[in-house]
């Protein structure tokens, strides 16, 4: 397991906060280690946690694609899946039973199992891909293997070990942002699958509010990775995309969110990076 950390000390991850607790009332066996990967700038060293738990500080915030990779690094010839974590998932008795069993018996061709994901009653996780608008389509169910057409986000999703490492791992196009997107893209384009469990956590995702809960930078980020991922990768929805965008530089303006109006019809002119056509995210 990797619980990946920014600007958030281990003592205010709810993540690691319920997953101590788990691991307290119950050893489960199965998980032997956890590595708590910090990007923030001021290093907290945790006291007081499970044995299993180790504790990375990385000097600079690498997002998350570099995280991953550095925990695919560190896994044993024997570790057959890494779980991946965000800071802010309440982790349950019945999602940590639940992933166990289902992993053990799970088909070669499974290569994520991932839980349903709500922000409070809204469905985050699983979600359709083949749309723009996932949440006011049908939603993907519990307790179901999907071949396409599904988006999984990172945290609480357990990947199979030896095809994060066939593909190379996670990729540096996508450093924060629309990771998600690519590696359910990716998992589908290999002819594979995704078991979503029964299990429901709650998941607080910034991006649902941008106006209260995002920084202009971080948007720009946003806008740069979701250019990558439907210009190099989902190229068949890249249209789309571009008229999507267009549609939310107005509502942003006419709801008064004017500084990001600004920003996504700036981008939507020059193709990003203020006239630079570069597709990558982060450059």
């Amino acid at each position: 397991m990797v619980v990946v950390l920014y600007n958030m000390t281990y003592l205010e991850s709810s993540t690691i906060k319920s997953l101590n607790e788990l691991l307290a009332s119950e050893i489960f066996s199965e998980i032997k280690n956890i590595l708590i990967f910090d990007n923030s700038e001021q290093a907290t060293e945790p006291r007081g946690l499970d044995e299993r738990f180790s504790y990375y500080h990385s000097f600079q915030n690498v997002g998350l694609a570099q995280a991953y990779n550095y925990a695919l690094s560190q896994c044993s010839a024997e570790t057959k899946w890494l779980v991946t974590l965000d800071q802010d998932t309440v982790l349950t008795h019945h999602y940590l039973k639940e992933l166990i069993r289902t992993a053990a018996k799970a088909a070669s061709s499974v290569v994520a199992l991932a839980p349903v994901v709500t922000d409070n009653t809204q469905q985050i996780s699983p979600v359709r891909s083949d749309t723009l608008r996932p949440l006011h389509s049908t939603l993907p169910q519990e307790n179901q293997t999907y071949s396409q057409n599904i988006m999984v986000i990172n945290s609480a999703t357990a990947l199979r070990i030896s095809f994060l490492q066939k593909i190379g791992g996670y990729n540096l196009d996508f450093p924060l942002d629309y990771l998600d997107h690519w590696l359910s893209w990716k998992i589908f384009i290999e002819h594979k699958q995704i078991h979503i469990l029964k299990t429901a956590l709650q998941h607080q995702l910034s991006v649902l509010n941008y106006a209260d809960q995002m920084s202009i930078f971080r948007y720009q980020s946003i806008l740069q990775a979701e250019k990558c991922y439907y210009y190099l990768y989902e190229t068949k929805l890249f249209t789309q995309y571009r008229r999507q965008l267009f549609l939310r530089g107005c509502k942003q303006c006419l709801t008064g969110n004017f500084t990001y109006s600004k920003e996504t019809f700036k981008f939507f002119i020059s193709g990003g990076n203020n006239g630079n056509k570069s597709t990558k995210a982060g450059e």
